[in-house]
């Protein structure tokens, strides 16, 4: 009898042993997520305002439909929007190809605020300074 709850014991044992090792595995690997997520959330925060904003300017220009002004603007707003999601997209997945997105992206974000500087519409403007600053977050990657 006294063999056999030495022997459960043993089992116990080993088992907490495991399940404690992988769970340090498992917080191991999240930390490290975090870690990789960190290194690029700057960029990803100013990247995910740059397409709110040029959501907002999109929406504004379309409804102008008749403002022919406002073309390019809606046309660069939406390239910024693709843009952005894209670079969001490497650096969450931390791809190899991040620094050539963001590096692209800060072209396209460059050229949308400069298009938007054009106009003295609140929203214009504050889609031009966010533009600006994916921008400088993209050229710093």
């Amino acid at each position: 009898m006294k063999k056999l709850i030495l022997v459960f014991a043993a089992i116990g044992l080993f088992t907490m042993a495991a399940t404690t090792k992988m769970s340090m595995s498992n917080d191991k690997v999240a930390s490290m997520t975090e870690l990789k997520n960190d290194k690029h959330k700057a960029c990803i925060d100013a990247c995910n305002t740059c397409i709110t904003s040029c959501k907002a300017v999109e929406k504004m220009c379309d409804a102008k439909k008749n403002d022919k002004t406002m073309e390019t603007c809606e046309k660069l707003c939406k390239e910024c929007i693709s843009s952005c999601e894209k670079a969001v997209k490497c650096m969450k997945s931390d791809s190899k190809n991040t620094k050539s997105e963001c590096l692209e992206c800060a072209k396209i974000c460059e050229k949308c605020a400069t298009e938007c500087d054009k106009f003295e519409m609140a929203d214009c403007k504050k889609c031009a300074t966010d533009c600006r600053m994916a921008a400088k977050h993209c050229n710093e990657m």
